[in-house]
């Protein structure tokens, strides 16, 4: 029996649906042991990192979405333009800098995914978002 390797666009939609009910597991299942991960003022190498990085947010936010809106595929990359969008419940460790307390912010920010699959596992991840922008909105100051 052969084992089936999802596609890059299969992996991708599997971790965010895990995203968007919270399940960590769900979505480390997909990371490689050596993920390379670097999103605004963030750099990570392996998975054990990457989970840690994970718990960051999914300790600070509830009611978790992803919107994609675009996507381009070449083989193994991706280019996922989306929305994330969730609510800060709990407090958010900002990458080498200050611990934001909640604040009950709705937040929704547009960002830039760029994802490199192998054998059903990502291997790099690269995001991109305005920082400031959702620092904002989180103290009150932008559109939500």
């Amino acid at each position: 029996m052969t084992k089936t390797i999802p596609t890059a666009a299969q992996v991708v939609d599997a971790m965010h649906a895990a995203f968007r009910v919270s399940d960590l597991d769900g979505i480390a299942r997909y990371w490689a042991d050596d993920v390379k991960y670097q999103a605004p003022g963030v750099e990570l190498l392996g998975k054990v990192a990457r989970i840690q990085a994970e718990h960051v947010w999914l300790d600070a936010f509830t009611s978790n979405n992803v919107e994609t809106t675009r996507r381009f595929v070449d083989g193994d990359e991706i280019v996922d333009f989306a929305i994330m969008s969730a609510m800060h419940t709990g407090p958010l460790a900002l990458p080498g800098g200050p611990v934001l307390p909640p604040t009950g912010v709705q937040i929704s920010a547009p960002y830039v995914a760029r994802y490199r699959i192998v054998d059903g596992r990502v291997v790099y991840q690269h995001v991109i978002y305005d920082r400031l922008a959702l620092v904002e909105q989180l103290q009150g100051g932008g559109p939500s």
